[in-house]
């Protein structure tokens, strides 16, 4: 296994967690609603808790380096693995922590930070990290380009992981040029440039391997999985299969129906939680344009948001609203606002109309 010592372990786990004391001694004055999610125009179009902030997000960071040191422990053909390997496995996950919270401060206390160049220059460096560091990966199943041919031959390995590292390096040489390209010309560049950083590894492996089958130094039956690996491979499969699924259904199944009976307004919503209010409870019904506040707590996909929202003009509120349409029904009942809508303008008219009737009656 590859020798971690537990000094080291503890240090990159308290850099990771760093950002939770900065948090702390500035959490006076951070906002209440701090950005954490932008858009590819580089707008700011997700907002979390000041709690999350400071705490989840570093949490969430720490669980992915624990994750990634146990499973190359777990590996025994890290025994040998290179140092350095082993020092960039430690490491990486702690400057994205200090880097990524630091920024997401410095943009909730004001500062003017370009998202979209700070994504660019953080991917080049990974990339010129990772370029320089692949060449040295000894042959294991869970760092570097892990495709049959590699992992089942030596020398297919050495020379893919060295074309690997200086394709990378020129990848991030290119990510960080960018900064001089407009925003919208980058999105579209973005995809390709990733996907031929990712893909043309294991096309080389591929085409090494028939170089080396038609040489005669390898054959079909040497790069066939053996038992293990198949099981592998299966569960692998398995996991990212019901992953895959389970973010499919929360992307596209999450919705709510809006239930007026004699008495009450009904709210049935997936994935978040039902409401019901009472029409003698309401004080005051309101049809707006333009629903305000963005979601702090909740469930929410680029097509729907529920849960606790907050705004300036009300405070923190609850909202059960489609994302495709602006227009809303604000809903008073006991100092408390409930925000919801139709899928379009014309469904939230008519159910804004039939709750008047309803209240009126």
């Amino acid at each position: 296994m590859p020798k971690y010592s537990q000094k080291q372990l503890m240090l990159s786990s308290a850099i990771i967690l760093l950002p939770m004391l900065i948090g702390l001694l500035i959490w006076d004055k951070l906002p209440h609603q701090i950005a954490t999610h932008w858009g590819a125009d580089g707008s700011a179009d997700g907002f979390s808790g000041k709690a999350f902030a400071v705490f989840v997000i570093p949490l969430i960071f720490l669980l992915l380096q624990w994750i990634c040191v146990f499973f190359t422990k777990l590996d025994k053909q890290n025994r040998e693995q290179s140092p350095k390997v082993i020092s960039m496995v430690l490491w990486i996950i702690p400057l994205i922590s200090l880097l990524v919270c630091s920024c997401t401060y410095a943009i909730a206390l004001g500062s003017e930070i370009r998202i979209d160049l700070f994504v660019r220059i953080l991917l080049g460096l990974m990339f010129l990290l990772l370029g320089n560091y692949m060449p040295k990966c000894k042959q294991n199943n869970t760092i570097g380009i892990k495709v049959p041919w590699t992992l089942h031959n030596e020398e297919n390995w050495y020379h893919t992981h060295r074309f690997a590292g200086r394709l990378w390096v020129c990848g991030g040489i290119l990510l960080i040029a960018t900064l001089f390209v407009p925003l919208m010309t980058f999105v579209g560049f973005f995809i390709p440039i990733i996907l031929i950083l990712a893909l043309a590894p294991m096309l080389y492996s591929y085409l090494y391997y028939r170089k080396q089958l038609k040489a005669g130094t390898v054959t079909k039956e040497d790069v066939l999985p053996t038992s293990s690996e198949k099981n592998t491979t299966i569960i692998a499969s398995a996991i990212g299969g019901v992953i895959l699924i389970l973010a499919f259904l929360f992307l596209f199944s999450g919705k709510y129906e809006v239930t007026l009976d004699d008495t009450s307004l009904t709210i049935n919503a997936n994935y978040w939680d039902d409401a019901t209010v009472t029409y003698t409870d309401i004080d005051q019904i309101v049809y707006r344009e333009s629903a305000p506040g963005t979601r702090i707590w909740g469930f929410g996909t680029p097509f729907i948001i529920m849960g606790e929202c907050e705004s300036e003009e009300f405070g923190k509120h609850t909202r059960y609203t489609y994302a495709a349409c602006d227009a809303c029904i604000l809903i008073t009942v006991d100092d408390k606002i409930l925000i919801i809508n139709g899928k379009d303008q014309a469904a939230t008219q008519a159910l804004y109309e039939s709750l008047i009737a309803k209240t009126t009656n």
